[in-house]
């Protein structure tokens, strides 16, 4: 299966670049998973009141599996690391119209590999997205947004 690649571009005195392979979150759930808009709400409250969690453009071009760009979209890039465990997430979410959201895809390999072999990944997902709004100290959190937004 082909990832989705997103590529990254922080503007800041690094001018760091890096591409991210993700892959589709539609075997997981037999579509996409969709994602309240009140999860969105509650994670913004989340990143006021934790110096864990932090946003930052950075989001220059996203290429479909199929090489369709879809760099245009209102992206979230959510990278996390479990304090406790010492292990890497990626999430990455389409917003929709009404700001509710898509689970699109998820990384990084080893992640997206260990979800494959477990017949328990559609909750293993659904509660790690949970955990990030409930257990603020758990995670190291940057959701990383479209460098086209203003």
């Amino acid at each position: 299966m082909n990832p989705w690649k997103v590529f990254l571009k922080f503007s800041d005195e690094s001018e760091f670049e890096k591409t991210l392979e993700l892959f589709d979150a539609k075997p997981y759930f037999g579509g996409y998973l969709k994602i309240k808009r009140s999860y969105f709400n509650d994670l913004e409250k989340t990143i006021k009141m934790t110096k864990n969690y932090l946003t930052r453009r950075g989001i220059e071009k996203v290429l479909s599996p199929d090489d369709d760009d879809w760099t245009y979209n209102p992206w979230i890039l959510i990278l996390l690391k479990d304090n406790e465990k010492d292990k890497s997430f990626w999430l990455f979410i389409k917003r929709e119209k009404d700001l509710s959201g898509e689970l699109v895809a998820i990384g990084p390999k080893p992640f997206a590999d260990y979800n494959n072999n477990n017949p328990e990944a559609k909750h293993e997902i659904k509660r790690l997205i949970n955990y990030i709004v409930a257990y603020l100290n758990k995670f190291k959190c940057t959701l990383i947004l479209p460098n086209h937004l203003l």
